[in-house]
């Protein structure tokens, strides 16, 4: 039996392009802070075997910093055994950060070369294999020959499971089934998977053990358990610091602004400080308005970023505009006085219907989109 944990794709030293320069470095140190609480943990827990399935590094962006605070961590656990399979964002090749850095002993780095490094300690053979450029188009499963079946076979590697025709090392349920290893530990797909079995194969996807954009939402984090001959028992563990979450709003019938920004308020709730927040706002409303993100709310009962899409569409009260004396008003009466004027469905008719929306719509200050009626988008 051996007690193991399983990441892939943290992405050391990624842009974070969404914030800004100030936010993205903070983004970075919270990144790294993820990583070293996983390094802790697997510390703790007297982990023996330590697999990085991909992408440890988005390597143009990698600084010395980040080299170093690996070297410590990884020293601070002579009795485990690191093994990193480099992936699409990570290659092993001739600019690679691994040829930069002098790992210590404890730290086993797979090349383009299928190999496997025995552990005899723990009747534990771990194979591997990694990315030797940014694009792989044959499976990191499949060619692989286990020598000895009689112990714990371990394959890790990067590779899509999603696509047979992927770049990032296209892999098949059916490889897996074939492939005769008691655990196949996986990185690229970012959501975590759950552990999964094929014919008696155990393989899993941690997921990225920090969402970098709104595609990636969610706590997120990495797998720790144990394993032997013909058992698999891991449970994800959350490391991530922030999260991202989209959730969608509907203000239909919402009279005015103040009424929807109650409405919004009471839907997030559950979403603090710790969370990137997109709001997709969408229904119709009376009146036009816009809301900024700042007119939310702020502190730490609040999302500490917000990010508003608004979809919805303006109703207005016409029979209001009918005896209004405001610019909106006299606009409305003399475009429905020109409609009335052309034949009903008519060309002339529907282009004049469109005017008046769009008229409306800017005079509220409003963007056209905002009607978002089919082809009129």
């Amino acid at each position: 039996m051996a007690r193991i944990f399983h990441c892939a794709d943290i992405h050391l030293d990624s842009p974070f392009s969404l914030f800004s320069p100030n936010e993205a470095e903070r983004r970075r140190t919270e990144l790294r802070a993820a990583f070293t609480s996983a390094l802790m943990f697997a510390r703790n827990q007297k982990t023996e075997l330590f697999f990085i399935s991909g992408d440890l590094f988005d390597c143009e962006y990698v600084t010395r910093d980040t080299k170093e605070m690996l070297i410590n961590e990884f020293s601070k656990m002579p009795e485990c055994r690191f093994f990193i399979a480099p992936g699409n964002h990570d290659p092993y090749n001739s600019s690679s950060p691994y040829k930069t850095i002098e790992f210590p002993s404890n730290v086993h780095v797979f090349t383009e070369n299928r190999e496997v490094v025995s552990i005899d300690e723990l009747g534990v053979d771990v194979y591997g294999v990694g990315f030797h450029s940014s694009v792989y188009r044959t499976s990191p499963v499949a060619g692989f020959t286990i020598k000895d079946k009689s112990r714990i076979n371990i394959l890790v590697c990067h590779g899509d499971i999603t696509s047979p025709m992927s770049d990032s090392g296209p892999i098949t349920k059916n490889e897996i089934a074939a492939s005769g290893f008691d655990y196949i530990a996986l990185g690229h797909i970012h959501k975590a998977s759950g552990v999964l079995n094929e014919n008696g194969v155990y393989y899993a996807y941690p997921g990225c053990i920090e969402g970098r954009g709104f595609d990636e939402t969610g706590y997120k984090g990495a797998l720790y358990g144990i394993i032997e001959k013909g058992r698999v028992e891991l449970q994800q563990h959350i490391f991530s610091k922030r999260r991202y979450e989209i959730v969608t709003i509907d203000l239909d019938g919402v009279a005015d602004k103040m009424q929807a920004l109650e409405r919004i308020r009471s839907k997030i709730r559950t979403y603090t400080e710790d969370t990137a927040l997109r709001i997709i706002l969408t229904g119709s409303v009376s009146e036009g308005f816009v809301i900024s993100a700042n007119e939310i709310g702020r502190g730490c009962e609040y999302p500490y970023y917000i990010e508003i899409k608004d979809q919805t569409t303006v109703a207005p009260d016409f029979s209001e505009l009918e005896k209004s004396t405001t610019l909106k008003g006299v606009f409305y009466r003399k475009m429905t006085e020109y409609m009335q004027e052309q034949p009903p469905a008519s060309e002339e008719y529907f282009i004049a219907l469109r005017a008046l929306k769009y008229g409306l719509c800017a005079l509220d200050d409003r963007n056209v989109i905002d009607f978002g009626e089919g082809e009129d988008r």
